[in-house]
């Protein structure tokens, strides 16, 4: 018996299930929690630690932090220079024997195998600029120290002492310089004083010289004040003054007057009930930043100093010490009411020193005139209270008027008259001058803090900048009503007219700055605040706020900033656009990805295959095996390069890269000083309607530029170009890897393997990962970087096209005729490279060629550093000169068989008409097809075939005694002029649009304009696959702007007429839908158009250029395109290609082509016109039949029945005019 099947159900209870599900989630959000405050804690606990053990850690710094920076910087600078004296034998000979260089090579360092003094294992750092700055003071002020008493000693025992003290002290401070370098070990790598002197200009000068009064060591000394680490100053100075008495106390003095400066200032705050948190009066609490004050100096020690600022060379970007205090800066900023005071104050302290009283004893004894003595504080006088258009005059003309407006009325004494001066020339000059430095400095200070600290802070400094701005403001305005004619004629009422017309000017300047502040603080982009503060730190001379205007102005429409010209955001933001806009089709990645690839793939190749060729003659196997591991890198980097490729353009395409960089253009969307001027026009209210319609404009082009669809082609660009230098890189690692593990083989220090495997190579490849690449993949290895521009087109113009750049430059509009000029002229110069005979006009080919090992010097601009690169770069040399010679070869091979085609006729319209027929440029014939493709995006070989197929063409039609008497100018000029199409294409239409040729005009500007319109590259090839048919022209603006937007052709009332071709009467580009789609997108065409009939036509000479533009019976159809494309419709379908097809298997044409060609051989061209031939007797009688019957067909339509009344009526009239001055005398009498 079975045994009975039962259904088995489970019920379950939701709402338990639930309740457990709920408990589990609760229990597990609560162990997360309590996880989450472990780690914490743990985190907390950790950050302590750190702290602990070096307070630097903190996320803020304190006292301490900075006091373990100073200690870091100057224990670190002392060993340096310990290490580099007791190592510098060692060096010296690692350095002669080459055994630097080779340690470098095989593992990416050098140290020398005795240093006591240098602890790599646990080195002292340093984390900031100024810290860095402190220890490379410290080591090379140590350094100079040493070096100055055995300079000395050493030429005082050869009876030169007296050289070393009759030298300037900037001679002396090169020389010790020099030797600072040679010794130190941190300049084996690097200039260690280059590094200082790009950070502060000629700082190193002062480190040298030990001239602590300096004014580069001065402007240094603001900076750290104005950041509030001072003991940063006072301990560079005590060491390079080697800890003199003088040095003491001018240290003693600076930290007396910022404490002095810092009480009084708290005093002031707390009488005047200021209960909230002010930097002076909570000075034990305030961040370092906050009421960060500069010390004072006695104004006349100030005034020297602004002379050596101006009148010494090195000192020229120096500062001095401030002139007033915070107290006085504040209140004027704020108040506008004790300008007078201050200068009195300033005055009467300039005017005790003891050496200003030995001024006025000079000019007493007339031993001195008032100019030479003051002469530099009067120009600057002048230029404050008459601008930047200051009237011709001398400094006695100014002088007189400064004592015409004075108070003084004897003014004759030679007391008063250096009073006069002194009051109202030097101390206005002391006060503006220093102000001015001072504002520049306290913006680098921000500037360096801008990371770490908030700019914005009570008393921090944002504050500090105003209150400096408006007190150099203020003080500018009262010298300039003081000087002016109304002040003069005023008498008793100066001083209220004074107060209250500063009171009135500065309470607007005040209420503009700070609004401009306000703007920067509340914007919660914080580029925006650092751009204002990089904006202060390059103003030289601002002496009203007008200037402040004038600077935003110049930003945003082009002029001269900080002495170069330079082009506005506008021009450079529609620039931008057209760029875009041109490079939007699909076909232009493409080229540039198949351009790129072949030049990046090459390198390797034609590396192996010169090393190959040069092998029998130097025997250098390393060079064959190290071009072998480099494509056998690329190779095998190919997948992650799709990877790269992948995720560099989605970084791109989203905005997290700001900077895209491409061959034909850089942009940079992180532009702090854009935000800065749109707030600028739109919310200060100093901004004119120009410039609200002129940044309106150009932010509208910002937008476009910034959106990833309207930019897309060059996003795509930058990523290609991003990762064919990653390719370039990988292969240079495995280049370096091979070369060190054959190296250690040959040396017998290869003993863990026996055989060089790629497991052998990957563990060298690693080692010389850091010297290819930096911490964020940046390429940093010269070579390699030399390579990335090279097939990338992005090497910088030099030269005569350099200087041309630069005139495009200066005029902006002129720049749509020049766009890729450094993409066409580095094109060239690689085709250059790959051609014999052209090879040798390049620069780079001739240098490398010629160089031998010992003398490299000279190549460093290519990337060669050492013996192994030059060995490479001779080896490609001689495999692109075989790869060049090979393609010459099969291209006049193509060419001999008429497989290949080049520019066409010299001719423009010549040239169109033979295209009109069938004629394809630039083409190369596909072996047992008779499909014809274009070669153009075959780089950079394509310019080496046109070439050839042009100087061809030359000896066909001008016969080989011509050719040869003439060959190496057809080879320059055409090869110049094809070679640099892209480049020159720009000009020759910045020619004809002044050239006065007939629609030229109309077209290049129909062209500019459709290029400013977004897209056009993209509406283009669009355009050409939904309406390809190419179109019949007027001259006019209107139909050139309707051919490059061919899309529209579907909405237009009335379609552009076609232009059909006269042989057979089809659309001219008539092709099928894909052929169309693949010629849009793709840089390779083809071209399935061809029979033995066009072929004869285009070796025939027959002239086709007039058939369509005159009727048989002379009516001028040049300005009717829609009866010129009925006209070749009807002509076309007398099927002239089916009588040429005849005609090019008739004997007789053929034997009079073959004549033709004899006479041209034997130079004998210009003899005889081309229709002296029988072939052209015929095929004209063709075409004139087939002209008379089209025109015959066609003249009955209203269109041609109109023109020819028009064209008639138009005769008529010049007949009767000719009549009527015929018989003008009778109509006299």
């Amino acid at each position: 018996m079975e045994p009975e099947s039962q259904e088995l159900s489970l019920e379950l209870d939701q709402s338990a299930l639930q309740e457990t599900v709920d408990q589990y989630s609760a229990a597990l959000e609560e162990h997360r929690r309590r996880q989450t405050e472990i780690e914490g804690v743990a985190s907390q606990e950790e950050q302590a630690v750190a702290e602990q053990d070096d307070p630097r850690n903190a996320e803020k710094w304190g006292t301490g932090a900075v006091a373990k920076e100073v200690s870091s910087a100057i224990h670190g600078g002392v060993q340096k220079t310990l290490s580099s004296v007791t190592t510098f034998p060692e060096r010296t000979v690692d350095a002669l024997s080459g055994e630097m260089s080779r340690e470098r090579r095989e593992k990416g360092y050098y140290r020398p195998e005795w240093d006591p003094f240098e602890n790599y294992d646990n080195p002292i750092i340093t984390r900031t600029w100024w810290g860095q700055l402190l220890e490379g003071t410290v080591h090379f002020g140590t350094l100079a120290a040493a070096i100055i008493p055995t300079a000395k000693a050493t030429l005082g025992r050869v009876g030169l002492g007296a050289a070393w003290t009759g030298t300037s002290s900037l001679i002396r401070a090169a020389g010790v310089g020099a030797a600072s370098d040679l010794i130190s070990k941190e300049s084996d790598g690097h200039n260690a004083l280059g590094s200082l002197r790009d950070r502060y200009g000629l700082i190193d000068t002062p480190i040298s010289t030990k001239d602590t009064d300096h004014p580069i060591w001065m402007k240094f000394k603001n900076i750290v004040e104005g950041i509030g680490i001072g003991m940063v100053f006072d301990s560079a100075t005590l060491l390079l003054g080697k800890g003199s008495q003088a040095v003491k106390t001018q240290i003693s003095n600076r930290q007396k007057s910022v404490d002095i400066q810092t009480n009084r200032k708290g005093v002031q705050e707390l009488r005047r009930n200021e209960f909230g948190f002010r930097g002076s009066k909570n000075k034990t609490v305030a961040d370092s930043h906050q009421a960060a004050h500069i010390s004072q100096d006695d104004p006349f020690v100030v005034w020297e100093q602004q002379k050596r600022i101006r009148n010494e060379w090195g000192a020229e970007d120096g500062s001095t010490a401030s002139v007033t205090t915070p107290i006085q800066r504040e209140r004027i900023a704020r108040e506008a009411d004790i300008s007078e005071e201050m200068v009195e104050d300033v005055l009467q302290k300039y005017t005790s020193n003891e050496k200003y009283q030995k001024i006025v004893e000079d000019v007493k004894a007339s031993r001195q005139r008032l100019v030479d003595v003051f002469g530099d504080s009067i120009a600057a006088h002048q230029r404050i209270t008459q601008g930047r258009n200051a009237v011709d005059m001398s400094a006695e003309e100014y002088l007189m008027e400064i004592f015409e407006s004075s108070d003084v009325y004897s003014k004759g004494t030679p007391d008063e008259i250096v009073t006069i001066t002194s009051k109202n020339v030097v101390v206005v000059d002391l006060v503006v001058g220093t102000l001015l430095r001072q504002l520049r400095d306290l913006g680098i200070a921000g500037r360096e803090i801008a990371d770490f600290a908030d700019l914005m802070d009570i008393d921090g400094p944002a504050d500090q900048i105003m209150d400096t701005m408006l007190t150099a403001l203020t003080e500018a305005k009262r010298a300039r009503i003081v000087k002016s004619q109304n002040f003069r004629e005023l008498g008793a009422g100066k001083r209220r007219y004074l107060q209250e017309t500063l009171a009135k000017d500065m309470a607007d300047t005040r209420d503009s700055i700070m609004s401009i502040l306000q703007i920067a603080k509340d914007d919660p982009d914080e580029n925006l605040l650092n751009a204002l503060f990089e904006a202060f730190s390059q103003m030289k001379e601002v002496n009203n706020l007008d200037d402040f205007d004038a600077w935003a102005r110049k930003v945003i429409k082009g002029g001269d900033i900080g002495g170069k010209k330079q082009t506005g955001v506008l021009i450079k933001e529609l620039e931008g656009m057209m760029v875009n806009s041109i490079l939007s089709g699909p076909k232009t990645p493409i080229r540039a990805l198949m351009g790129t690839s072949t030049a990046t793939f090459l390198r390797p190749f034609a590396t192996t295959l010169g090393a190959t060729l040069r092998y029998p003659f130097d025997g250098d196997s390393t060079t064959i095996r190290a071009g072998l591991a480099s494509l056998n890198a690329m190779m095998e980097t190919i997948p992650e390069a799709f990877d790269l490729f992948k995720s560099r353009l989605n970084s791109y395409w989203k905005g997290d890269l700001s900077t895209i960089k491409s061959r034909f253009a850089e942009f940079n969307r992180g532009d702090g000083n854009w935000e800065l001027m749109r707030k600028w026009v739109e919310e200060s209210g100093r901004s004119t309607v120009g410039d609200k319609i002129a940044f309106s404009m150009a932010n509208m082009a910002r937008a476009i530029n910034d959106n990833s669809f309207f930019s897309a082609g060059t996003r795509i660009m930058a990523s290609i170009d991003d990762v064919f230098a990653y390719l370039l890189g990988r292969a240079k690692m495995r280049e370096k890897a091979m070369r060190s593990a054959l190296d250690a083989k040959a040396k017998g220090v290869f003993t863990a393997y026996t055989e060089i495997t790629p497991d052998v190579i990957k563990v060298f490849e690693d080692d010389f990962y850091r010297d290819i690449f930096d911490a964020n993949g940046n390429i940093v290895d010269k070579a390699t970087q030399f390579a990335r521009k090279e097939v990338t087109l992005t090497q910088e113009l030099t030269g005569f096209v350099s200087g041309l750049n630069q005139v495009f430059q200066a005029n902006p509009w002129a720049k749509p005729f020049f766009l890729f000029a450094r993409t066409g002229i580095n094109g060239l110069q690689l085709t250059a490279k790959h051609t014999p005979g052209f090879n040798f006009l390049v620069k780079e080919f001739n240098d490398i060629a010629f160089a031998t090992k010992s003398d490299i010097k000279d190549l460093v601009k290519y990337g060669i550093t050492n013996e192994a690169e030059l060995a490479n770069a001779k080896a490609l040399q001689t495999g692109r000169f075989a790869i060049g010679s090979a393609v010459v070869s099969l291209a006049s091979w193509a060419w001999l068989r008429g497989d290949m085609t080049g520019n066409g006729p010299a001719d423009r319209q010549k040239r169109q008409a033979w295209m009109d027929a069938g004629y394809k440029t630039r083409t190369i014939k596909l072996p047992f097809t008779d499909v014809y493709i274009g070669y153009d995006a075959f780089e950079p070989f394509n310019q080496i075939m046109s070439t050839i197929a042009d100087v061809g063409d030359a000896s066909q039609l001008m016969g080989e005694e011509w050719t040869e008497r003439e060959l190496q100018k057809i080879a320059l000029v055409v090869g110049q002029s094809v070679a640099s199409k892209s480049y020159l294409a720009g000009l020759q239409q910045f020619v004809d649009l002044f050239g006065g040729r007939p629609g030229q005009g109309s077209r290049i500007l129909a062209g500019i304009m459709n290029n400013q319109v977004p897209l056009s590259g993209l509406r283009n090839e669009i355009g050409k696959i939904i309406t390809p048919y190419t179109r019949e022209l007027n001259s006019g603006i209107e139909d050139a702007l309707r051919n490059r937007n061919l899309i529209s052709e579907y909405i237009a009332s009335n379609e552009l007429p076609i232009k059909y071709d006269l042989l057979n009467g089809k659309p001219i580009k008539d092709h099928d839908p894909m052929t169309r789609m693949w010629n849009a997108l793709m840089p390779v065409n083809f071209n399935l158009e061809s029979s033995p009939g066009r072929q004869l036509l285009f070796n025939s000479g027959y002239d086709l250029r007039m058939s369509t533009y005159f009727s048989p019976d002379g009516y001028d159809l040049t300005k009717a395109p829609e009866i010129r494309s009925m006209f070749q419709k009807a002509i076309g379908d007398q099927n002239l290609e089916h009588e040429l097809n005849k005609l090019s298997r008739n004997k007789r044409i053929l034997a009079s082509i073959a004549e033709m060609k004899k006479d041209i051989e034997k130079g004998n061209r210009g003899d005889y016109e081309p229709g002296d031939y029988y072939h052209n007797i015929i095929i004209g009688r063709l075409f004139d039949d087939a002209r008379e019957q089209a025109w015959l067909n066609i003249r009955q339509e209203d269109i041609v029945i109109d023109l020819m009344q028009e064209e008639d009526f138009k005769t008529l009239d010049r007949r009767n005019k000719t009549n009527e001055t015929a018989n003008i005398l009778n109509m006299y009498k």
